[in-house]
């Protein structure tokens, strides 16, 4: 490639210089040529001159006529400016002697000949009109003539000259041209013959190899026959080629780990209850590691394993929810004392009450991983086979992944379950607070009030007139502070609830309401307690808000009751737009429902009325 460039480049600039010389010279024929053209061009127009002034003066000189020296003086005022330009135009130049022994001559010729002769005819002198007048002015002419004939003799020889290097140099750079542009032809057509031997075929194979690598046809492969960086591409792509070969069972396994890994994090994402997590978790893994057994063991506080879930590849079951005492040589016991990862290749020589168990299903070889629940050893997972030969050396690490998941699901399960069983014990420690309260109030502070208000009662009557006023007044305002008493007691612990259940609290609360409401009560029974409480202050506030914000013209409370849980469906006709996120009632509310297991939902779209629906597990706690 380089000897080809250089070549080329060689033959490309000598070609180009020939032109750029050619070029040039043509270029100088021609500007010798336009040149030599003017020259003739001012000779002809200074003969001209010459012409006119000697016919001028003949004439006058012949008829004495004056207008015949119109020409003549024509000629004289022109002929020195003609003579300046011709001399300028051949300055430098060969005929710059010519033209000036012309200008010379002319100049002598009217000095000394034409204007005496004139004069002498102004004059009248018959010398003017002499023979030898004549004469003398005909060889001067004549001899004008010649050196005019010889400036344009020698004009046109320098006009054919420049015209005939401008052609040469034309034929040079025509056959500079053709020479460069064959030379160049063939060697490229040389050079695309060795690229397309040496490079382009063996590319276009390279090419067509990868083509057929991209559809995956990984056993295909290519003769190295190119020399330098052709011959190390082909040698790389069967290098690479053989690379893909070898990786793609692990792309593979490594694709169905992580399809695997997918679907068990979206049941841990869902919180799936642990029964079907587990039995997921434990099909996967042996459909995924080509086992024949898996089993997941929860280990117990006295020692042992329980099967909590398990897999087979025969389709039979594994002994779900049995036990085995800790100890001996196998995978679980290896597991539990070391706290990590185990195997064992050969299980004939295993020993204890869980190898003895497998051996009975046929196991020959087993792994084992932890399952760390919160740093806590929570359990172990088992993969194992039928098979002589051992499981991969990769086992271990492929089942930890799906032990981590495992691990996270059993912690957000503990998790969830302590806070619910807080958010249970809160609100009923709230309640019951509650409760005292109001029995503390009406029992204490409000029966103290009202007997007060009877002494002072007594004492009015028995008062003189003029304190009878203002007895009276403080009397009042004390049945008043009774009154407010009594409402208060009543919001922080609705005693009708506690005496005639839910359906009396409801329709309390819907005597009391602002807005009227109309009760559909599908209860007919007594509720837990938690449940009635829940149930009450979400009417409540439902009603409150209806009057406060909705501005609507009535309200519709669905309250109905079955074996597992209870629903509340409110709704109004208002303007809606309220939001279950903002204010501190709905968020209570939202937060004492969640805290039983339920759940509430708002649909409250602006101009379309609000909807809650509330449903309440029974048997939750």
């Amino acid at each position: 490639m380089l000897v080809a460039s250089g070549l080329l480049t060689l033959i490309v600039g000598a070609t180009f210089a020939v032109l750029l010389v050619a070029v040039s010279e043509a270029r100088e024929s021609s500007v010798q040529a336009r040149r030599a053209e003017r020259v003739l061009v001012a000779t002809n127009h200074v003969e001209r001159l010459v012409v006119d002034l000697e016919t001028g003066q003949r004439g006058f000189v012949l008829t004495g006529q004056e207008r015949f020296l119109q020409p003549w003086k024509a000629a004289l005022v022109a002929l020195p400016d003609a003579s300046t330009a011709l001399e300028r135009l051949v300055a430098g130049s060969p005929q710059q002697t010519l033209a000036q022994a012309v200008t010379w001559d002319l100049t002598s010729y009217i000095r000394d000949f034409s204007l005496p002769l004139v004069n002498a005819a102004r004059r009248q002198e018959p010398s003017a009109a002499s023979t030898a007048a004549t004469a003398q002015g005909k060889a001067r002419i004549d001899a004008l003539r010649a050196e005019f004939d010889r400036l344009l003799a020698s004009g046109q020889r320098a006009a054919d000259e420049s015209n005939a290097g401008s052609e040469r140099s034309v034929r040079r750079a025509f056959v500079a041209a053709v020479a460069g542009l064959a030379g160049s032809t063939l060697l490229i057509v040389a050079f695309a013959t060795y690229l397309t031997r040496s490079i382009v075929s063996p590319v276009r194979r390279t090419a067509h190899m990868a083509d057929r690598l991209a559809g995956g046809d990984l056993n295909t492969r290519m003769t190295a026959s190119g020399s330098a960086e052709i011959g190390l591409l082909e040698r790389s792509f069967n290098v690479m080629a053989d690379a893909l070969e070898q990786e793609r069972d692990e792309l593979a396994r490594l694709a169905e780990d992580q399809a695997a890994l997918r679907r068990v994090a979206t049941l841990v994402a869902r919180a799936a209850p642990p029964d079907e997590l587990f039995a997921a978790v434990t099909k996967e893994v042996g459909e995924l590691l080509r086992v024949d057994v898996t089993t997941m063991n929860r280990k117990d506080s006295d020692g042992t394993v329980t099967i909590v879930a398990g897999w087979d590849r025969g389709g039979g079951h594994p002994p779900v929810g049995s036990r085995h005492v800790l100890g001996g040589e196998n995978v679980s016991s290896k597991v539990v004392q070391t706290g990590r990862p185990a195997r064992i290749d050969r299980y004939l020589d295993a020993t204890g009450p869980a190898a003895v168990a497998a051996r009975e299903t046929g196991v020959r070889s087993a792994v084992g991983t932890p399952i760390v629940v919160v740093g806590r050893l929570w359990g172990v997972m088992i993969a194992a086979s039928t098979l002589e030969q051992p499981l991969p050396p990769d086992t271990e690490a492929r089942l930890v992944n799906f032990t981590d998941l495992v691990a996270t699901a059993i912690a957000n399960a503990d998790s969830r379950a302590d806070l619910a069983a807080s958010r249970a014990r809160i609100v009923a420690t709230a309640d019951e607070t509650r409760r005292r309260i109001e029995r503390d109030l009406h029992d204490g502070t409000q029966q103290r009030l009202v007997s007060l208000a009877l002494d002072l009662r007594s004492t009015e009557s028995a008062a003189p007139p003029e304190l009878r006023a203002p007895l009276s007044h403080a009397a009042d305002g004390l049945a008043e502070a009774v009154a407010e008493l009594q409402e208060i007691s009543r919001g922080i612990h609705p005693a009708i609830l506690s005496r005639g259940g839910l359906g009396s609290a409801i329709k309390t609360l819907a005597r009391r309401s602002a807005v009227p409401v109309e009760i559909d009560m599908g209860v007919d029974r007594r509720l837990p307690e938690r449940i009635e409480v829940a149930a009450y202050y979400v009417v409540s506030e439902a009603l409150a808000n209806a009057a406060k914000h909705a501005k609507a013209s009535v309200v519709h409370v669905d309250v109905n009751a079955g074996d597992a849980d209870v629903q509340l469906s409110i709704s109004d006709d208002g303007i809606g737009g309220a939001d279950l996120n903002q204010g501190s009632g709905l968020i209570g509310l939202r937060d004492r429902v969640e805290a039983l297991g339920g759940k509430i939902e708002m649909a409250s779209p602006a101009g379309a009325g609000t909807s809650l629906l509330v449903t309440i597990p029974i048997d939750e706690y």
